[in-house]
């Protein structure tokens, strides 16, 4: 896949002896509430390793497992090969101890006892807040190395939270805090904002590292996602308050079920060297600058190192902050001002003041109801002990937040943050803002998300310099736009969360009360609301207008036999052509790279025409069908299809007007594809330019031109339900197979087709079939390819159109690779490892390939072969035998490792023949011309023929050519 090369250059100073680690996880393992809940190793069998290399090394401590070579490569072929049984969990008891230890309620819960007496009315509410372990699997991907020494344990790493990272690796290896050094790009310091597994990985390198003796490298990329899952809601805050009607709040109570801030690296938890207790304190103090009647807080006195939990206070204030913004609105009061009426202390009061009136608090923010964009503005505050010692009662902190939110794609934009602060530098608004976008409002990794993956080893391992962040952020500073500003105190950090979630809360009525506050969550909060009710019981109702509920009812998917198979489908009425300026460039970007990958253009462009203007023949068994325009031209394109119909049309295959499409259209994968990218799709296409372009008539057969037929085809063949990934495969395969299953739809082409032209599943799924006169080979265990195909060549053809022992992309396949040209590395690396999985191909070429392919180039011309032998000696031979002779055209790969030569049928030698390759789509893959004018039939078969016999000599030779050749021939 990608083979890290060492040299002195990769690194300042180049560890001694370093090797490669890769690390096993359980089958189930994930965070109850109080611990880690895992399935027990029991056995482990290793003796496939020995067929690999005799230097492998398996390391095993408690639940933990991993595999160490001399190569990355080498380590990710072991711990696949590696047999282990493990003892699935039991049920854990920790979450119902969490409960009766913590006041554990349900989440979202309500009680109001109203006690009339005249005009006294008593309310209970309470609310629970949740905080994941792990926010990301990080930044970026990249190594992770640790290497022992007599003196220190020196770890390179991406961490935010530093600390906390270097009492995980003092437990892991038993050294001191002062003895372990870690190193890494500056900017992944002192955000705030909680660990990441950047931390999970430098633990694992550190465990290989400390038993073997060696310097270990990691690699972390979003493989571990597996541990952000696991670990889900680690931490759970519940709140309550009981307050009379028109009366001050009396009781107040914060209650967190895990007295830590943060859970401990997975590795540390698998090995069982993370339990509290032998000196560790995993205690952490709790505060709130308010003043009730009764406070009562869930404290847990003792301070761990010398130093207050910084996570459990950023938790502490999200809770608090959010739960007082709910109890506003449920007393119907003003946020600000229920604050003020229980702050005592005047500097907190005077600062909190200071930035409402900067931020203009109350003064309406122009959001018209109708549009589907929401505005709303939060608040928050936090006072916390000033760990610089600069002041005795602490770090005073008021935040207000603006944003605004896409109610189509679930995009939130931070637009405005006023923060006042009473120590320190000036804050930078302009950079904090940016790191809070990227941190809580950027896109959470998934299946449907491009290039969040990361990509695979580079060349060499990273200098200890840095790399710049991803960002989502619109026009982010230009230098270290994730890092907070000099002199900012990261405690006063804690009202970041809050003052956003307030925010949205502002803007669409719905509570969120958990981070991050990503597009996928936001869209689905809002997809799910119910007209009126009040969202999480704090008062406010959702009341969506017009256009916003069509959106909102076109995220649910019509399925079920019956519906499906009604043949009359109602019209969506038409709109008005959406706005350029309504979509943000990050959805359109989105867009567009889903257009690439599903390859739209190929089949919606007729040659020489606008792209995207329909016109582009196919030929079927049924007849002739025609592409539609499919840009946003409102008289002959979709440019007034209204998202609704735009998702009915992709997911049912039902035009606007009601009419079914013919599957030729391939809305049975498109049905697969993420709301996120329907909807990045839809953006992308009403923001190109509108061709005028009236759609050709189809020339089907009776009765395949009755479109009422394709509703009981449906029912029978078609399965609308969007992607779902497997939890037991890896996230690069989940990636590979929302890609390659759906937008990709590799099976169109791909998999066989029964006599109702729908596709075969099960053992016949991507088993090859015939595509307009071109043959789609098998892409399965079938695969014909005299050389068996590797993870790592499949990726290099996808990619560059090119693989060393297969040869070039031609045909219909060039504007494929032309295609996911524009993806992400990792979206196509994905899309080769679920390939490479269905036809159960090796990661990478065996080095006997290599002996075998001189073996099979080195076969003479055959005997009776003689027509055809001066027809490829004079057509041919000049660029296809290397005789020695220098030229510019010379065919990188040995025709006998062509596929096509080794198929059952002859077809795209045939096309290859008549046609020539030479597709401008993908640059470097040389061009032949084509013999179409200048070759009669016979010729042409007996060219095929002779080409078979020569560099395929253990494959049956073809039968009537001459007759397949006259039929592909034939003008259609």
């Amino acid at each position: 896949m990608g083979e890290p090369m060492l040299g002195a250059k990769a690194l300042p100073v180049h560890p001694t002896g370093l090797v490669f680690g890769v690390v096993v996880r359980p089958p189930h393992y994930r965070w109850d509430g109080l611990r880690l809940v895992s399935d027990r190793l029991i056995a482990v069998d290793d003796k496939a390793l020995t067929a690999l290399d005799d230097s492998l090394q398996v390391v095993i401590e408690g639940d933990f497992v991993a595999v160490v070579a001399k190569s990355f490569t080498l380590a990710r072929q072991a711990a696949e090969r590696l047999a282990l049984r493990w003892e699935p969990a039991l049920a854990s008891e920790s979450e119902s101890d969490a409960i009766r230890t913590f006041g554990h309620t349900p989440p979202q819960s309500v009680s109001s006892e109203h006690v009339d007496n005249e005009h006294v009315s008593r309310e209970h509410v309470s609310r629970e807040y949740a905080w994941p372990s792990r926010l990301r699997w990080g930044d970026a991907p990249g190594w992770v190395v640790a290497e022992h020494n007599d003196a220190m344990l020196r770890v390179w790493t991406h961490t935010a939270t530093p600390e906390a990272l270097r009492l995980d690796l003092s437990r892991a290896t038993g050294r001191a805090p002062g003895e372990i050094l870690i190193e890494g790009p500056e900017h992944h310091f002192a955000t705030g904002l909680g660990r990441h597994s950047g931390d999970d990985a430098a633990v694992d390198a550190a465990l290989m590292a400390n038993a073997l003796g060696r310097p270990v490298a990691v690699w972390l990329d979003a493989g571990y996602m597996g541990d952000v899952q696991a670990l889900g809601q680690a931490q759970r805050m519940t709140l309550a308050a009981g307050f009379d009607a028109h009366a001050p709040i009396a009781d107040y109570r914060y209650r967190q079920a895990y007295p830590r801030g943060e859970v401990a690296a997975v590795g540390l938890l698998l090995s069982g060297r993370a339990a509290c207790g032998e000196g560790i304190d995993c205690a952490a103090p709790l505060h709130s600058p308010y003043t009730f009647d009764e406070t009562r807080l869930a404290a847990h006195t003792g301070v761990r190192d010398g130093a207050r939990d910084e996570l459990a206070e950023v938790q502490e204030t999200f809770a608090r902050e959010a739960f007082l913004d709910e109890l506003a609105r449920a007393r119907g009061d003003d946020a600000l001002a229920l604050r003020l009426s229980h702050l005592e202390d005047e500097r907190g009061r005077a600062l909190l003041e200071n930035v409402a009136r900067r931020a203009g608090w109350g003064a309406a923010l122009g959001s018209d109801p109708a549009s589907e964009l929401a505005r709303g503005r939060g608040l928050a505050y936090a006072q916390l002990p000033d760990r610089h010692d600069r002041m005795e009662s602490g770090v005073r902190s008021a935040w207000i937040a603006e944003v605004d939110v896409n109610r189509i794609t679930g995009e939130v934009r931070l637009t405005r943050l006023v923060v006042g602060q009473d120590s320190g530098a000036e804050v930078d608004t302009a950079r904090l803002q940016s790191s809070l976008q990227t941190r809580l409002l950027g896109r959470a990794p998934a299946f449907d998300e491009w290039g969040d993956g990361g990509e695979v080893p580079p060349a060499a391992l990273p200098a200890t310099t840095g790399t710049a962040l991803k960002s989502e952020t619109p026009a982010p500073p230009s230098e270290d736009s994730a890092r907070v500003s000099p002199g900012f105190d990261e405690a006063a950090l804690a009202p970041g969360v809050a003052v956003i979630a307030n925010a949205l809360f502002d803007a669409t009525g719905v509570r969120f009360r958990e981070p991050p506050f990503t597009a996928t969550r936001v869209r689905r909060a809002l997809a799910q609301a119910v007209p009126g009710q009040k969202a999480g019981g704090a008062g406010a109702s959702v009341t969506f207008k017009g256009r916003r509920w069509l959106t909102a009812a076109a995220l649910t998917t019509v399925a079920g036999s019956a519906v499906m198979a009604w043949p009359w489908k109602g019209a969506i009425a038409p709109i008005a052509r959406p706005a350029a300026t309504l979509y943000s460039a990050d959805t359109i970007e989105r867009g567009r790279l889903v257009a690439a990958a599903g390859d739209c253009a190929a089949c919606h462009t007729v040659a020489g025409g606008a792209t995207n203007a329909g016109g582009h023949a196919f030929d079927t068994p049924f007849g002739t069908l025609y592409s539609t325009n499919i840009t946003p031209d409102e008289a002959t394109g979709i440019g007034r299809w209204s998202y609704a119909a735009f998702e009915r049309a992709m997911r049912q295959g039902i035009g606007r007007d009601g009419r079914h499409l013919y599957p030729a259209f391939p809305y049975t994968a498109f049905a697969k594809t993420s709301d996120a990218d329907l909807q990045a799709l839809y953006a992308y296409l009403m923001a190109q330019p509108a061709v005028s372009a009236p759609p050709r008539d189809n020339a089907l057969s009776f009765p395949f031109n009755q479109r009422a037929l394709i509703a009981p085809w449906n029912a029978l063949y078609h399965d609308p339900t969007p992607f779902t990934p497997d939890p037991a495969q890896s996230e690069l395969y989940n990636r590979g197979a929302y890609l390659a299953e759906g937008l990709g739809h590799c099976s169109a082409c791909h998999s066989p087709r029964n006599a109702m032209g729908a596709e075969q599943g099960g053992e016949r799924y991507l088993a090859g079939a015939l595509v307009d006169g071109w043959e789609a080979p098998a892409l399965n265990t079938l695969s014909r390819a005299p050389i068996p195909w590797s993870e790592g060549a499949l990726f290099d053809y996808l990619r560059t159109g090119r693989a060393d022992l297969h040869g070039v992309a031609s045909g219909p396949m060039a504007p494929v690779v032309a295609g996911l040209a524009e993806l992400p590395e990792y979206d196509v690396r994905a899309i080769a490892h679920y390939v490479a999985r269905q036809m159960d191909a090796p990661v990478q070429d065996d080095p006997a390939s290599a002996v075998a392919s001189e073996r099979l180039a080195a076969e003479t011309g055959p005997a009776g072969q003689e027509a055809g032998e001066r027809l490829f000696e004079g057509a041919c031979a000049a660029c296809h035998v290397d005789n020695g002779v220098p030229g510019f055209t010379k065919a990188s790969t040995s025709l006998a490792l062509n596929t096509n030569l080794h198929s059952d049928h002859p077809d795209n030698v045939i096309q290859s023949i008549l046609g020539g390759v030479h597709d401008s789509a993908v640059p470097g893959t040389g061009s032949m011309p084509g013999f179409a004018d200048s070759f009669s039939n016979t010729q042409v078969a007996t060219l095929a023929a002779y080409l078979r016999a020569r560099f395929a000599p253990e494959a049956q030779p073809w039968q009537q050519l001459e007759q397949r050749v006259a039929e592909i021939r034939r003008p259609h």
